[in-house]
């Protein structure tokens, strides 16, 4: 429920201007795969900045396919190569393919970090990141009234105990931060990370759904890595919604708009991909 009085709208627990202008973002994961796939990034890239109606574009991890192997550096660099065509900015967080999954995960983390950390400075138009102090994958910033926050936090293997109960921690601190310094100015709170969540993940999703629960205002968690869409409200919390994007392969990036509806805040238009024959 909404309701409104002179210039102000009470939403879920806060305030925010009324007729907030909606955001729109686009959003893919999962891929490329091969190099139809490749070819698949370069046509979505385009359509996306073409239109212009998104503001930016993030890739939520996976950009090699799943392999216990090393992959090389110049698989990396050629979709980087792919993303840096991009009209519109375009942010990007790990997968489990370019790195945990690896037979060699520090050798697959030195070249994602080489040709994806810090992305969107490749874009005249990004936005100014803040980056969590030791972990700069890990960033955020506001746009029309809503906080984004992008997470390393990665499905697949636990490669290092350690590593991945310390980084938990790191990527709940981070968005508690995040929310601590913005939580009362914002509108809404999206969260871009690869992982479906899973067991493994439990030390994160404690800590993150009791900061949504407090928060009170929409929350929506955006990830890949299960490859087929998926759309849950009230996913653990009553404000909190998980989707999950389908694999690049299967359908163009989805389009998100943040609205300034309660009730309906975040809203998905998916464009099914076109068969050869519409090309």
């Amino acid at each position: 429920m909404r309701r409104c009085i002179p210039g102000l709208l009470i939403l879920m627990g806060g305030v925010a201007p009324a007729g907030a202008a909606p955001l729109v973002f686009s959003a893919t994961g999962c891929g490329p795969y091969n190099l139809e796939e490749e070819r698949l990034l370069e046509r979505h890239v385009a359509m996306v900045s073409s239109d212009r109606a998104s503001e930016f574009l993030v890739h939520l991890g996976d950009v090699v396919p799943g392999s216990k192997k090393a992959w090389p550096e110049s698989q990396y660099a050629k979709v980087a190569a792919i993303l840096k065509t991009s009209r519109i900015p375009v942010l990007v967080v790990p997968g489990d393919n370019e790195w945990n999954d690896l037979s060699q995960p520090d050798i697959g983390w030195k070249h994602w970090s080489k040709h994806f950390l810090n992305f969107e400075r490749h874009f005249s138009r990004a936005p100014k990141l803040a980056k969590q102090p030791g972990r700069p994958e890990n960033f955020a910033w506001t746009s029309k009234g809503v906080l984004l926050v992008g997470l390393n936090l990665v499905g697949g293997r636990v490669h290092d105990q350690e590593e991945w109960e310390t980084r938990m921690r790191h990527d709940a601190d981070w968005v508690q931060q995040q929310l601590a310094v913005h939580g009362a100015k914002v509108r809404a709170l999206v969260v871009f990370a690869q992982a479906m969540p899973s067991p493994d993940h439990e030390p994160f999703f404690r800590a993150f759904v009791a900061a949504c629960k407090e928060f009170k205002k929409p929350v929506l968690y955006l990830h890949a890595d299960g490859h087929i869409w998926q759309l849950e409200k009230g996913w653990r919390a009553p404000n909190l919604w998980r989707v999950q994007t389908d694999q690049l392969g299967r359908n163009p990036p989805v389009q998100v708009t943040v609205t300034d509806d309660p009730d309906e805040p975040f809203e998905f238009e998916r464009r099914p991909r076109r068969k050869k024959s519409d090309d």
